[in-house]
């Protein structure tokens, strides 16, 4: 860092250096969660707040200091893009979603705390999908991590009636986990997991988003939906699929719902009903069949 005068022009003495890099950071409280870049400050009442993308590249992660000039002290992590950490495994593989680098910061917003970050769709770290989730600032300055949903600026889980489209999953992975793109991190080969895309060039109006190439026991998760008296779900699917799309309320437990696959050219929405309780609840969707398929959307009723 560098002090600038009141002009914002004239530096105040010289550079300095204010963390560590990699290998040099032991004792420090950062090691393991080392700046790498994408930093930003944000003054909260007394405390400096900075705010940084870590060696993890998935996380964002913070610092505090009583100053802007140095003895920041090492937070934790305010949110992976894979939901690392905060579900208790550290490996690409145990991520929640499909991994890549992560930048952003925190903002207020009428009063409320969100984090904006982001995470990659078609299958590389280049196309980004931006996101938002609100945080706690505790009465100590601490934040503590939070969890990956698809409510996003809701500020609370999104309606249980409706059609919901599957790119707001905030969960997917394939039989075997999910994974990192990049080109720093290795040569992990994608081609039979699922990832978010689109038909055609990226556009801001009337984009056709999907998750793409659901195989054998791949999962999309949703979280959160306010369940009231659900009486029935469609899932709206292509390809040359043929099996079962089951629905759960969490990771792998029993499924409350059981839809049919058959082999479709086109976009086609199917109906089961459903046994869910009511209240805050997640939705996944878990393909098992042969085939792949192509998930669009999904209707509660």
């Amino acid at each position: 860092m560098i002090e600038l005068k009141p002009d914002m022009k004239t530096v105040v003495g010289e550079p300095k250096l204010i963390f560590q890099k990699v290998g040099k950071a032991e004792g420090t409280g950062f090691e393991g969660h080392e700046f790498f870049e994408a930093s930003s400050i944000r003054k909260i009442n007394d405390t400096y707040y900075f705010i940084y993308s870590s060696i993890n590249g998935h996380e964002l992660c913070y610092a505090t200091s009583k100053s802007p000039t140095g003895g920041f002290v090492y937070g934790g992590t305010i949110i992976s893009n894979g939901d690392l950490y905060i579900n208790g495994c550290s490996s690409d593989r145990d991520a929640y979603n499909y991994i890549g680098n992560n930048h952003g910061s925190i903002v207020e917003v009428e009063g409320k705390w969100y984090v904006f970050y982001h995470r990659q769709t078609n299958r590389h770290h280049y196309s980004r999908q931006a996101l938002a989730e609100p945080i706690e600032i505790k009465e100590d300055g601490s934040i503590p991590q939070v969890e990956l949903t698809s409510s996003g600026l809701n500020n609370g889980p999104l309606k249980g009636t409706g059609e919901y489209e599957a790119r707001i999953a905030c969960h997917l992975m394939s039989a075997n986990g999910a994974g990192r793109y990049g080109v720093y991190f290795g040569n992990i080969t994608f081609k039979n997991h699922p990832y978010f895309t689109q038909s055609g060039k990226d556009r801001e109006n009337n984009p056709t988003q999907y998750i793409a190439n659901m195989r054998d026991g791949s999962i999309a998760g949703f979280k959160y939906f306010m369940i009231s008296d659900l009486q029935g779900i469609s899932v709206c699917v292509r390809g040359n699929a043929s099996g079962y799309m089951l629905v759960s309320t969490g990771l792998y437990s029993e499924p409350i719902a059981k839809v049919r696959i058959e082999p479709s050219k086109v976009f086609t929405c199917i109906n089961s009903g459903i046994n869910i309780k009511n209240g805050r609840q997640a939705l996944y969707f878990t393909y098992k069949g042969s085939g792949k398929l192509d998930f669009k959307s999904f209707v509660l009723s």
